[in-house]
């Protein structure tokens, strides 16, 4: 068929397609809209573009005076345009542009006067722009409509909104595996439906196999994929290639490396071709595999090959049934690309890609139940993408809400919202969903919106250059390439582009390195060499301009050039002047000023940046894009930034359009927390040198295994509130008065889609609300007294308040001061309402005062409801007096508050003199409560005695303060007294319970030092004494300072006193007068007396009388203290000790050693001779050593000798008593030593039994404790001599308890059963005192040893009858 000069077309028989060609017309010529539906296969996409040039329409077919239109013909992909551009033209005999051409995107191979336009369906959307009505078209042909991709859709929709304006216009739809039926519905007119047309038959046929398979550790995809591949190629005659579909790139290079192994145990197979086919492919790696070859190929394809495409020699398909889908998530807000099961429709393209050029076999890996559950079609893209780009072309295009827009299939309400929100985001639209300035300006910009709303604010922000380059290299796939098999060596060379800190910077180098390499200077520093320049600056570049970082690198490598060609003779001159050249770069723009000799050639450029691993094609796309946007930078009237952008400006651009892509990093574990609660992970491929910062910007968050953020920057959080600011949520937190800042001010929160960007920064409140700011400032900085000023009225009322506060704190009633209401009603009352702040109040006063100097006083009526009465010094004093001292006293009502109640503040060094009874009595204004809540603690029958209580309490608390005194012996047992002779009732001491009383009825006692702060405080006087016993001793030791004066005839009394002072002084002093009683004695002492010296060491009693205690005067304060020989090893010194049991605790130690010294000779010779010492040694070897024993026999042996009671306290005496022990030391030494020996020796036995017994173990549990508690390291010092001769009847009844387990272990348990809670009393009892015991604690102690003997051992015998019940006894004694 000829349509005009020198053009034929001819329609080829064998194809399904051409003999419907008629119908097609015919349908064509009566409708505007046709759908066309017909197998892979049948020669739809070749031939309608004929069939429309046959029918006299396209641009070679007009007549004269007409406009030449044309035939435009859409595919989903480049290079499936081009493909079939090219196929179109060699059927028609015409050069490929003449009649039939294409264009895609960066390529235009389409002429003047052409007829039939083969592009992207994206191409002919953006000439919806300019073309609004596309009347440069008479005809559109929309192939592999079935894809349903976003652009077709809104193509569909918008050719349908323009087809009533364009009558002339006719549209045909096409794909082998479409939902004719919608379409149908979708292009309804007057006439009905869009007719259907069915293209039934295809050149060869295609047999289906369905080959399931199970995972498991086994089989694997990769496996099931071989066993198909052996399947088909079973049969060596059986020819032709594979073609394999896979999900991803991943599985492509796993399955590639399995079949390449696979194949090579075939000899036949061995030499089979393995190729991917995938889009991030290289130009060239694409062209082999539509490139003629000879043997076996197996091509292992994503899903870009499922349409439009038709690989030569493809025989066979396997398909794994899964594809990688690109679906929006609502919940993240990301786009992910999931791998999910593919459609009916899906399934069908991809077999119809074999059965092209013989039979073809599809193998399925899948089984027909699986493929008949799947959905018939892939689900739309506008279902499952953001819609903010569609929205925003619509508002520019002026067609209505995105909701009435005639969709074949409308999007969700929610993927709208979703749109709306990333338009909200961009600051393209306003809360109303109307346009902005900034939205208008990105309607008329041919760009995504996110990529427009980087270039405006770049324009705005001086950063335009840089930014062109960034928006070029997102618009196309990353020009660095990654080949299977040379990662690591595509690594090390692309390492030079890296960054520290920003992907994007990256980007920048790697531009400035083309631009540079094209230049012929190619000289950018190894990211070795980068680093270490980066290292010895001391300018952070991190802050410089991106380019001038890249600048300064460069100049270091040409520094270090210059020195290598100093040191050597330069042979290539081209080269030092390509390297001058290198280092003058600076910016990303080229240079009119070029100093190399010449530029590279095509090819010498191609193979540098092959060398480097960078895709040659990429790199065109790449300056193309680029060059498209300074076309549209031009065409808005933008002005290039003449300086380099910084950092900040550079990346403050980028966040613009990046907002919903900012993260910041988790404190424990590597990843970030992204808009609306996601978490993304820096994406393994980042080109940076180190790790991100806490904030970064992510280029786009795509999810594959998980959700990664792919090109990194790291950011300052304070750019997201300059340029997000329109997103930010503010929360004002905790308004409060702000004592330094005279004000009141809020903690503002900021928060960009959850993400805390800014907390706790502080605001002034009275700006955004002075009602609450005023209220504020009033119940906190006036009536709550956080506030200070000069102003006289504040002074004046906060003494007020605290006085009717200590009367409420006295009286612990809590109505005495007017609640902060009534306070605050009266500033409120006089206070102007427009006063808020300090400084306003300050100045309003300092003007009103002026006729009313008491302006805003309180008077104490007004702060009062009603007279505290009984509320006296003498009831309620402000000094206690505690152990010779006046202690400052203070008063607090506040339950609960660890100072509630009466806190008494005593100095550290009168601590231990204090008497627990005098803290029981508190002050004579809270007695009576005290009295009344004791008497509410007795059992009921004496309690009922003394109903009712108050006046009881009332009359008991006048009754003991006149009969004994305030403060006379201890309440407790003046009140018993009481009880029991009003009640004649026998009450007991326990019967008083007083942990049922209050805390505030029991002295809080607060320890502090000479500086007032406190060391210790609580209620329980004997735990502190206890914590703080020892330094208090210290204290007093250091207040009573004691000094010697030269005794009376020292000379003629002891020569010896002179070798008592280490210094050589001679003096010593006169016997201390005593008096009739301790008081008087120490009265008489102080009078007449000097001081005892301090710091004198004796070895013989020279310092003449030692009283028993001494008055220490401080001021007006008196204390007591009590002095005692210390034990200094080879003297004795005299302290003063403020306990009279510590003091004779230490003074017994001290004396021995001073009777020790006395008698030298003696000890060595009974040292030398103790008898049986080694057999004790050896037995004592468990608890120490030989020496220690030895000292504990001698030292008892000197107790029993020379310290019998009365001690001395003369020389005289102390001369008697030397002379009386000397004579019988030996004998009493003797008799410890075997004392010692015998214990020592039941240790022994009772050590092996207990190791030996292994049978019972709670009972040696038992008896280990026992024997750490009777024999410890220093058991003879520990125990008396009375009990020491108790000691070997204890140990031996261990002995013979073990011996009789045996027989009876139930016996053994009843008696532990029985014992045990005796002892748990006796060993909590002595906590609760800190280890103190007395006479009668002591008492029980060995009570429970005898009751062990008579329960374990009765043939031992005891020395008094003793039972559970008569230790019971003593116990109810022992707590009175």
């Amino acid at each position: 068929m000829t349509i005009s000069p020198g053009l034929t077309i001819a329609f080829p028989e064998s194809l399904p397609v051409s003999a419907r060609r008629e119908a097609i017309m015919a349908a064509l010529q009566q409708h505007q809209v046709i759908i066309v539906c017909g197998e892979t296969g049948s020669g739809k996409t070749t031939q309608l573009p004929k069939i429309a040039l046959a029918m006299g329409r396209g641009a070679c077919n007009a007549k004269p005076g007409e406009k030449p239109r044309l035939i435009g013909h859409t595919q989903p992909r480049r290079i499936a345009a081009s493909s079939v551009a090219k196929r179109i033209a060699q059927e028609l005999n015409t050069p490929l542009g003449e009649v039939v051409g294409y264009k895609v995107r960066f390529a235009d191979r389409l002429q003047k006067g052409a007829s039939v336009k083969l592009m992207t369906d994206g191409i002919l959307l953006a000439e919806t722009q300019s073309d609004p009505l596309l009347k440069a078209y008479d005809t559109l042909i929309i192939d592999e409509a079935h894809e349903r991709s976003l652009n077709i859709d809104f193509l569909l929709g918008y050719i349908k909104e323009i087809l009533p304006r364009r009558p002339d216009l006719k549209v045909v739809v096409t794909s082998a595996t479409i939902d004719a039926d919608r379409f149908a519905q979708h292009f309804a007119s007057a006439k009905g439906n869009a007719p259907v047309l069915l293209v039934s038959g295809r050149l060869f046929p295609v047999e289906i196999r369905y080959r399931p398979f199970e995972e498991s550790k086994e089989t694997d995809l990769n496996t099931a994929i071989a066993d198909a591949v052996d399947e088909l190629w079973r049969n060596p005659q059986d020819s032709g290639d594979i073609l394999v579909f896979l999900p991803g790139e991943r599985e492509i290079r796993e399955a590639s490396d399995h079949l390449r192994k696979h194949l090579s145990h075939s000899p036949v197979l061995r030499s089979t071709e393995v190729l991917p086919l995938m889009a991030r492919l290289s130009q060239a790696e694409q062209d082999r595999v539509f490139d003629n070859h000879q043997g076996r190929r197996i091509v292992l394809a994503t899903n870009v090959a499922e349409t439009s495409l038709t690989v030569p020699g493809i025989r066979y398909v396997i398909d794994s049934g899964t594809a990688r889908v690109k679906r929006y998530s609502y919940r993240n807000k990301v786009e992910q690309l999931l791998v999910e099961p593919i459609s009916q429709a899906a399934a069908n393209q991809r077999a119809g890609r074999c059965g092209r050029v013989a039979n073809g076999i599809c193998i399925r890996l899948y089984d027909e139940k699986d493929l008949i559950s799947r959905p018939p079609f892939t689900d739309p893209e506008i279902l499952r993408s953001s819609l903010a780009g569609v929205i925003l072309r619509m508002h520019a295009l002026h067609l209505g809400d995105v909701e009435r827009f005639p969709f074949l299939e409308a999007p969700r309400p929610k993927a709208i919202a979703d749109g709306y929100q990333l338009l909200n985001e961009l600051d393209a639209v306003d809360d109303a969903n109307q346009l902005t300035a900034t939205g208008k300006s990105l309607a008329r910009l041919p760009l995504d919106p996110r990529i427009g709303r980087i270039l405006l604010e770049a324009h705005q922000r001086g950063a335009l250059n840089e930014a062109l380059v960034i928006a070029s290299a997102l618009s196309v796939q990353d020009v660095r390439d990654r080949p299977l098999d040379n990662q690591a060596q595509a690594d090390q060379q692309q390492a030079k582009f890296d960054d520290e800190k920003s992907e994007f910077v990256s980007t920048l180098k790697l531009w400035q390195w083309l631009h540079d390499a094209r230049g012929g200077h190619s000289m950018l520093p190894s990211a070795r060499q980068q680093q270490a320049a980066t290292q010895r600056s001391h300018t952070n570049l991190a802050h410089l301009p991106v380019v001038q970082r890249a600048a300064l690198a460069m100049e270091a490598a040409q520094r270090k050039l210059e020195q290598k060609a100093q040191d050597a003779p330069v042979k290539n001159p081209a080269n030092q002047t390509l390297s001058t050249h290198a280092a003058s770069a600076a910016t990303i723009t080229p240079h009119a000023a070029d100093h190399a000799t010449h530029k590279l050639s095509n090819r010498q450029y191609e193979n540098l940046l092959r060398q480097h691993f960078i895709n040659v094609r990429r790199v065109r796309e790449w300056r193309d894009i680029h060059s498209q946007l300074q076309t549209v930078a031009s065409e808005q009237g933008w002005q290039h930034n003449a300086q380099p952008a910084s950092y900040e400006q550079l990346h403050k651009s980028l966040i613009a359009g990046l907002l919903g892509n900012i993260g910041c990093k988790n404190d424990e574990q590597d990843w970030y927390l992204g808009a609306r609660g996601i978490k993304f992970y820096r994406h393994p491929g980042a080109h940076l040198r180190k790790k991100p910062g806490r904030w970064v910007v992510c280029a786009e968050l795509v999810e594959t295994t998980r959700l990664f953020g792919r090109a990194i920057a790291t950011i300052e959080p304070q750019w997201l509130e300059e340029v997000g600011g329109h997103l930010l949520r503010k929360q004002l937190l905790d308004p409060h008065w702000e004592k330094k800042a005279g004000k009141v001010v809020a903690l503002e929160r900021a928060t960009l889609y959850g993400m805390v960007v800014y907390n706790n920064r502080k605001v002034d409140f009275d700006r955004i609300d002075p009602v609450a700011a005023r209220e504020i400032f009033i119940r906190q900085a006036l009536v709550g007294e956080d506030w200070e000023s000069a102003l006289p009225f504040l002074a004046a009322n906060r003494k007020m308040v605290h006085h009717v506060e200590e009367l409420e704190h006295k009286s612990r009633r809590q109505d005495v001061l007017v609640d902060d209401e009534l306070i605050y009603a009266f500033y409120d009352a006089h206070i102007p309402q427009d006063v808020s702040s300090a400084h306003q109040l300050e100045k309003w006063w300092r003007s009103a005062s002026k006729g009313n100097p008491k302006l805003l006083h309180i008077s104490r009526d007004e702060l009062m409801r009603h007279e505290a009465a009984g509320i006296t010094t003498s009831q309620f004093p402000k000094t206690v007096r505690l152990g010779g001292i006046d202690c400052r006293a203070t008063y607090l009502h506040r339950p609960g508050d660890a100072k509630d109640g009466l806190t008494v503040d005593v100095p550290l060094f009168a601590l231990n003199q204090v008497n627990e009874e005098r803290t029981e009595w508190l002050v004579p204004g809270m007695l009576r409560e005290k009295i009344q809540a004791l008497l509410k603690s007795l059992p009921q029958r004496p309690r009922s005695r003394f109903v009712p209580l108050p006046e009881s309490a009332e009359r008991l608390s006048t009754q003991l303060q006149n009969q004994l005194g305030f403060a006379h012996g201890g309440l407790t047992g003046a009140l018993l007294k009481a009880v029991r002779d009003q009640t004649g009732l026998d009450v007991k001491h326990s019967d008083f319970k007083p942990d049922m009383l209050p805390a505030h009825l029991f002295m809080n006692v607060r320890v502090v030092d000479e500086h007032g702060r406190q060391l210790g405080m609580g209620r329980h006087l004997a735990a502190l004494k206890a914590e703080l016993g020892s330094q208090a001793r210290g204290a007093f030791q250091a207040l009573a300072v004691l000094k010697t004066v030269p005794p009376q005839n020292a000379e003629s009394k002891n020569k010896d006193a002179a070798t008592a002072d280490p210094a050589g002084r001679k003096d010593a002093e006169s016997p201390m007068n005593q008096g009739n009683s301790a008081s008087d004695r120490a009265k008489t002492a102080a009078a007449s007396v000097p001081d005892l010296p301090e710091g004198l060491r004796y070895t013989v009693w020279s310092f003449g009388e030692l009283p028993e205690l001494m008055e220490i005067h401080r001021g007006r304060q008196t204390l007591i203290g009590f002095p005692a020989l210390i034990d200094q090893g080879d003297a004795v010194t005299i302290e003063l000790f403020d306990e009279p049991e510590i003091a004779a605790s230490k003074h017994r130690v001290g004396l021995r050693r001073l009777f020790a010294l006395q008698v030298k000779d003696a000890l060595k010779y009974l040292e030398k001779h103790l008898p049986d010492f080694q057999k004790m040694a050896a037995a004592y070897l468990p608890l120490g050593t030989a020496e220690t024993l030895k000292q504990q026999v001698v030292s008892v042996a000197l107790d029993r000798a020379f310290l019998a009671d009365p001690l001395p306290t003369d020389a005289a005496s102390f001369a008697r008593r030397v002379e009386e022990g000397r004579g019988r030391l030996s004998l009493i030494a003797q008799e410890v030593a075997r004392q010692a020996g015998g214990i020592l020796t039941e240790f022994a036995i009772a050590s092996r039994k207990v190791k030996d017994s292994k049978f019972a173990p709670d009972a040696v549990t038992d008896i280990t404790q026992q024997l750490q508690r009777l024999v410890p390291r220093d058991f003879l010092l520990q125990t008396t001599w009375t009990q020491l001769h108790h000691l070997p009847r204890y140990l031996k009844a261990m002995t013979l308890r073990l011996e009789k387990y045996r027989s009876d272990p139930a016996r053994d348990a009843a008696k532990m059963a029985e014992l045990k809670p005796l002892e748990q009393r006796y060993w909590r009892l002595l906590a609760e005192r800190k280890g103190q015991k007395d006479v009668r604690l002591e008492e029980f102690r060995w009570l429970l040893e005898e009751l062990r003997v008579s329960f374990f051992a009765q043939e031992l015998r005891t020395p008094q009858p003793v039972s559970v019940k008569r230790l019971e006894k003593v116990w109810q004694q022992l707590v009175q």
